[in-house]
């Protein structure tokens, strides 16, 4: 077994603006750093053998961050980068409101949520299982840190927990928490949602 503890990366500037950041390797902001030192010393008690993380910048700099207190090894892997916001890449929340006839179209596909020109939930889900199952297989009876992106997790939140991710559903996820994941026998299994960092 390969237990797999989830995060999402620290804040970015887009972030901040509330900007659909998608596959854009956007930087971690000030604040995004301190957010990655400050779960440093909460994750720095031991237990962890290495850290995976997605290859995105915002994404390998907390990994590289956190590994400053870890001092483990650490692998990327881009199958874990944020999904393809297509055209909406950089659009605000508030415009995407204004095309909330568009966005609550593709939200009631569930899994098949798909951004103009950009990739399904679905495609974002079967990618990062692919890669979290490769893994494992490397990796069995390791914990590892996972640092990636909210739509990634969101997607594994949802699936695991047996949600069809339509609007109604209620899995609660949080961003900035920790969210445990075991691999055995090449199948992925929810732990526990939230946990605190």
């Amino acid at each position: 077994m390969t237990t797999y503890f989830c995060m999402r990366h620290g804040m970015t500037e887009w972030n901040r603006e509330r900007r659909i950041q998608g596959n854009t390797d956007v930087p971690l902001c000030d604040e995004g750093r301190a957010m990655a030192r400050n779960w440093a010393e909460s994750l720095g008690g031991g237990g962890l053998d290495c850290i995976l993380t997605s290859s995105l910048s915002r994404a390998r700099e907390t990994a590289d961050l956190i590994n400053e207190t870890l001092g483990v090894p650490v692998f990327e892997d881009k199958r874990l980068g944020e999904q393809d916001w297509g055209r909406w890449t950089g659009l605000t929340k508030d415009e995407l409101k204004e095309m909330r006839k568009e966005v609550r179209r593709q939200e009631y596909q569930g899994f098949g949520f798909r951004p103009d020109g950009g990739e399904s939930r679905d495609e974002v889900l079967f990618r990062a299982c692919d890669a979290l199952i490769e893994f494992s297989e490397e990796h069995s009876g390791e914990s590892v840190l996972v640092v990636t992106h909210n739509g990634v997790l969101k997607c594994l939140a949802h699936a695991l927990s047996g949600s069809d991710f339509m609007p109604d559903d209620t899995v609660e996820y949080l961003p900035y928490r920790l969210h445990r994941i075991e691999c055995v026998e090449n199948e992925l299994a929810l732990g526990e949602l939230n946990m605190e960092l």
